[in-house]
């Protein structure tokens, strides 16, 4: 466990900031106005629709026995930018034109456009309905030679074909420059760690509020923020989970080969379910069609 005895003048006053940014009364404010917003779109045809799809995936996960907190993150990777969820079955990264309404963050995906704020959103809620918790998490990238995912567009998944080649190894080497960024938080084996959607990989928590990707030297400096699951989450145990998973850390690194394991099980998953995932794909298409026109429409 990281403690305080031997830390440097620099981390101590990173947790001074962290004390003074987060106090109760700054993230009771920012919890209120962001309810306010999630409120305005609770009402829209888009918002049950997205939730639909949300349930439908989630019990897909449990169909398939999905249990294990990284395998969920990695199988919904390979949906993700298979085109699962999306219009057509077309899916790029798009920081441009997105919607990005509060009540339904990662609808935009449906629209055939995601950014990292989609893709967390998405990942956290499927995680919270399959029973792993999951918040949002914001942060800085200092490394100059990272990119988010480039655009991916398959046809359907039944064009999908599985490779030995891992997901880091890929991401590592087509790396720009980006400032802000945003990762899905996660509880697994009595610990939380972090994963990156739109770069299909994982973080481990290296320093005080501060992670590095798994299998790269990639630093991020995290922010932690409310945003998904603001308006059902304790200001209290939020700062407390923070302070538990980013400052007081005791938590066990994963290894790049433990992440490569689990890509494969998602792999295995994927090729020899595709029936069963084609049929809740074509489940889902009339609510992407609901979130595609009504979306558009509340802007």
């Amino acid at each position: 466990m990281r403690t305080f005895d031997n830390s440097s003048l620099y981390q101590r006053e990173k947790f001074m900031i962290f004390n003074n940014l987060y106090t109760d009364k700054l993230m009771k404010t920012f919890q209120e106005e962001v309810k306010t917003e999630v409120e305005k779109g609770k009402n829209k045809p888009f918002y049950r629709a997205y939730l639909n799809i949300i349930k439908r995936t989630a019990d897909l996960f449990k169909q398939l026995a999905i249990d294990d907190a990284l395998v969920k993150c990695c199988f919904f990777n390979h949906l993700l930018w298979s085109g699962f969820f999306s219009k057509n079955h077309q899916i790029s990264y798009q920081e441009e034109g997105r919607i990005s309404n509060f009540s339904a963050l990662g609808a935009d995906i449906m629209l055939g456009k995601t950014a990292c704020l989609n893709n967390s959103d998405m990942l956290c809620r499927l995680l919270r309905a399959t029973g792993t918790e999951s918040f949002i998490i914001a942060c800085d990238v200092f490394d100059d030679s990272f990119n988010y995912n480039n655009s991916v567009n398959n046809s359907c998944l039944s064009s999908f074909s599985p490779t030995k080649e891992s997901f880091i190894s890929k991401q590592a080497n087509s790396m720009t420059s980006i400032g802000s960024h945003v990762l899905s938080l996660f509880a697994y084996q009595d610990s939380y760690y972090l994963a990156d959607s739109t770069n299909m990989t994982f973080l481990n928590i290296t320093d005080l509020l501060e992670a590095t990707y798994i299998g790269n030297d990639i630093v991020v400096s995290l922010k932690p923020r409310l945003t998904l699951n603001i308006e059902d989450v304790d200001c209290h145990y939020f700062k407390d989970l923070i302070k538990e998973t980013f400052i007081m850390s005791n938590q066990n690194y994963l290894s790049a080969s433990t992440i490569y394991n689990k890509i494969n099980t998602s792999t295995n998953l994927i090729t020899h379910n595709i029936s069963t995932i084609l049929n809740t794909m074509c489940e889902n298409e009339k609510d992407i069609d609901i979130v595609c026109q009504t979306l558009s429409l509340s802007h």
